[in-house]
């Protein structure tokens, strides 16, 4: 599939900036979002039949209003799956917005369902209604063209995918769009607008392509989402979104401690709620009397999805007995500002679980200041 706006993985590993000695806080590259998990894996065969797993960026943009003249997209990835041993194929249905996961739908469920910020408003059921309609006519069509693709090439069993990737962009005025289809990770056909006519990228495809004319959207259809729905979509979309993403509100911060046989003392400084943009500009890390604590830490360096739209993640520091009173936490972004104590006595829970290896250490709360400070 190509790369950009055709990429079908909502993962992505990016090296953030910060402040030498802090543990930075990194997408995982093996965030798993909406339970989707090794599926998406069969998506990246590369030539030699190896398999490879390429990260699509997920940019947590800071300010979403349409009102400014920046780049914005809509997209949609697509996939029915047949497997092995299965009657009916499966499908998977992810939605976008400036690279951001909103929208899920899969064949067991059969509804589109949002991930991540809450869109509110009388739109809301509207929007909801609408994209589940239109997820569902796109999974009938899918599911059909890839028992018809895999009838052609007489395979009548074992893993084969069918993937769509289609959507929009725009920036200021200007308006682009894009439509793809693929098999089994490799380019299949491409909506050229300018003829307008699906270009085959292989030549066996050539065949594949009268099906899909046949029991696809129609041409008139095609054009009529990428030139107007879906960026009529797109500016609803960042109206309903704009003021949830840019308000998103302070992290729950809170600290706990854990002493250890030999003496020395474990502080684990634990921060949840982080919502983009927050949880991709953030950095967390141990201050010793004011200063940056650059030895005796550790943490996952990743951040963990909760699985509620939100993320967590955490950082843990040795001290000796006694020293506890001389650290505080730090949760550092650019566009905030807030100091945030732990009450004293306060009990500390298990922290929501995440979808990571990374183990909880769970304690009594211990006294500490907890600072939320902005990057010079």
């Amino acid at each position: 599939m190509p790369s950009g706006p055709a990429d079908l993985l909502p993962c992505q590993q990016s090296s953030l900036s910060g402040c030498p000695g802090e543990v930075q806080v990194l997408l995982s590259p093996v965030l798993q979002l909406g339970g989707l998990g090794p599926v998406l894996l069969l998506l990246r065969p590369v030539r030699g039949g190896a398999q490879s797993v390429q990260p699509y960026p997920l940019c947590f943009g800071g300010n979403r209003n349409p009102r400014h003249d920046r780049t914005h997209t809509l997209r949609y990835d697509l996939m029915a799956l047949s497997l092995e041993g299965s009657r009916e194929s499966q499908f998977r249905g992810l939605g976008y917005i400036d690279n951001e996961l909103f929208l899920r739908y899969d064949s067991y469920r059969r509804r589109a369902e949002l991930w991540g910020p809450r869109i509110k408003g009388k739109g809301g059921a509207e929007i909801w209604t609408r994209e589940t309609e239109d997820m569902q006519e796109k999974e009938e069509q899918l599911r059909r063209m890839l028992t018809e693709v895999m009838t052609q090439k007489g395979q009548h069993g074992g893993i084969h995918t069918l993937q769509a990737t289609f959507g929009c962009e725009t920036q200021g005025n200007n308006t682009g769009s894009f439509w793809h289809l693929g098999y089994d990770g490799q380019d299949f056909l491409t909506f050229d607008q300018k003829i307008p006519t699906w270009k085959v990228s292989m030549p066996s495809a050539y065949s594949s392509k009268t099906v899909w004319e046949r029991h696809g959207p129609t041409m008139e259809q095609v054009k009529t989402f990428l030139n107007g729905i879906c960026p009529d979509h797109l500016q609803r979309y960042l109206i309903y979104l704009g003021r949830q993403l840019m308000d998103t509100g302070s992290p729950n911060m809170t600290v706990t401690s854990k002493v250890h046989e030999l003496g020395k003392i474990t502080l684990t400084c634990w921060a949840f709620n982080l919502k983009p943009p927050v949880a991709t500009l953030a950095t967390l890390a141990w201050l010793q009397d004011g200063k940056l604590a650059q030895q005796h830490t550790f943490g996952p360096g990743t951040i963990l999805p909760s699985g509620d739209g939100t993320y967590q993640t955490w950082v843990s520091i040795w001290v000796l007995p006694g020293q506890e009173p001389h650290f505080t936490c730090r949760l550092r972004h650019r566009s905030k500002n807030v100091e945030v104590p732990t009450l004293l006595g306060e009990e500390i829970g298990k922290p929501v679980e995440a979808t990571s290896s990374a183990s909880a250490l769970v304690a009594s709360a211990f006294p500490a200041m907890l600072v939320f400070l902005a990057c010079a």
